[in-house]
């Protein structure tokens, strides 16, 4: 009896249906994950892979991507300590620019250099230019890869500073993995969740590597001419304009005013009217003179002086950073036999350290020049606010931080008593002990107070650092107890 009455059942839905519904799927369910032992991350994870299954990614392949990983502290300090942004511009080039990195790019050309030329004839990309972004990345595939991908993109993403922003990379790694594109070892990475020997992010790996000897695999793993025509493409879809340079070095006439170094673009020809010269003397080439590009100092009005043209902010969608595309270009010259910067850079002047520049952004934008966030991270808002406030003060408006300046913005702000800034010191057991007994009175749940700074106390420090404005670093520091003991009365 119960038979017939299902079979009836059953009939009568397919009648009622009609033979061309189609019965809709349940949704399929986001995987479970035991306890990181990090409440506020264990939220995110869960969320995270709810929100991605339901863009439709494989909740199988989350659960084995994101079971038994916890946020990374190390990662999120390498993020906050990025050389491109805290050590001096000279120290950035002449550390990167070594004979060991030119050696090695010219041995490579010498090895695959046929590889090289088919590259560049299909892309336009010179060989040099890819051999340094090789060498930089990956010191041409040498450098060791220390990070799970998966680890190092959900610590960024819970993080939560560029939250979605690596969100989408940790979509994309997953659909890498589920596409078979990519197994496990081949997801090992940079602190940042970079892949292969380019250090493309996830995402990048989708759209733009190349399988360049037609074997039916994208291989920026192992395959030499795989990476070389991926960072060829990379840079061709992002404006590569062959033929055209990446900057030249130039003479500056006496008197020049430096505020033109504001990014502003004009011709070689309107620069050349302004008596900007070639360093090594001679004219401009004809080719030249039509082409656009910015003057730029890369350490101000003693240091060298250079025209940037269009294929340099291409370099900069590589790593959007002035410096990385600098020492790119100048990698490209040297394995060509040229030279590099003829003028020296000018050490003597000095250049801020991060709680400096923290000082610096603080007290310009209290005094109206708009640098931005306080993030202790020189970028372009903060060197166009130090470039109007030379221009206020009638100094050249080289847009250039120093030692000598920010002492000049501490006495226009009323603070040149003011005890010069300094990294803050690291506090011994005791001390964190101390600290993490505040935080928990403060409600921030710093959890035990045993002196061992694991994850629970980071993120306490980072949400307390949150609520009193300060630089988010989550480091058990002398200034954060000190601001502690204040807050706590």
């Amino acid at each position: 009896m119960a038979r017939a009455l299902f079979l009836a059942a059953a009939i009568g839905l397919a009648v009622a249906c009609g033979p061309n519904t189609v019965v809709a799927q349940p949704a399929p369910e986001p995987p479970t994950f035991t306890s990181s032992g990090n409440r506020a991350f264990d939220e995110w994870r869960d969320d995270f892979a709810r929100r991605a299954v339901e863009r439709g990614r494989d909740p199988a392949v989350l659960g084995r991507l994101l079971s038994g990983i916890a946020p990374d502290d190390r990662v999120i300090e390498l993020d906050q300590r990025q050389p491109e942004f805290v050590s001096p511009v000279w120290d950035y080039v002449t550390n990167r620019v070594t004979e060991n990195r030119i050696s090695g790019g010219r041995a490579l050309k010498a090895e695959i250099g046929s590889t090289l030329d088919a590259v560049e004839q299909r892309y336009g990309v010179p060989s040099g230019i890819i051999l340094g972004i090789w060498g930089l990345e990956s010191n041409y595939g040498e450098a060791a890869l220390n990070w799970n991908a998966q680890t190092a993109l959900a610590t960024l993403a819970y993080e939560g500073r560029r939250r979605q922003q690596f969100e989408t990379y940790l979509l994309a790694l997953t659909e890498m993995v589920e596409r078979g594109l990519a197994d496990q070892s081949q997801i090992r990475s940079s602190w940042a969740g970079a892949l292969g020997q380019p250090q493309f992010m996830p995402d990048v790996y989708l759209t733009t590597a190349v399988d360049w000897d037609g074997d039916g695999h994208r291989d920026i793993w192992t395959n030499r001419g795989d990476v070389a025509a991926s960072i060829a493409h990379y840079l061709q879809d992002r404006g590569w304009r062959r033929g055209e340079p990446v900057f030249e070095e130039v003479r500056l006439p006496s008197g020049f005013d430096y505020a033109h170094a504001d990014g502003t673009q004009r011709t070689v020809a309107d620069w050349n009217e302004r008596g900007v010269r070639p360093i090594e003397g001679g004219e401009w080439p004809a080719a030249h003179r039509d082409l656009s590009a910015q003057l730029f100092l890369p350490a101000g009005a003693q240091g060298p002086a250079l025209l940037l043209h269009h294929n340099f902010s291409v370099i900069r969608r590589y790593n959007n950073s002035d410096r990385y595309a600098l020492v790119v270009a100048l990698l490209a010259r040297s394995f060509d036999g040229r030279s590099g910067l003829v003028q020296s850079w000018p050490r003597q002047i000095g250049s801020l350290n991060r709680e400096q520049t923290l000082e610096l952004q603080t007290l310009l934008n209290a005094m109206g020049y708009e640098a931005g966030a306080v993030d202790g991270l020189f970028g372009s808002g903060t060197r166009r606010a130090v470039r109007a406030f030379q221009t206020a003060e009638q100094l050249p408006a080289d847009g250039f931080p120093t030692l000598a300046l920010l002492q000049q913005v501490r006495v226009k702000a009323g603070v040149a008593d003011a005890e010069p800034a300094r990294e803050p010191r690291g506090l011994d057991r005791a001390g964190i002990r101390q600290l993490q007994r505040l935080l928990n009175r403060l409600g921030y749940s710093a959890g035990r107070a045993d002196g061992v700074i694991g994850s629970r106390t980071r993120d306490a420090i980072r949400e307390f650092e949150r609520a009193q404005g300060m630089e988010v670093r989550g480091r058990a520091t002398d200034v954060v107890l000190e601001r502690a003991r204040e807050a706590a009365g």
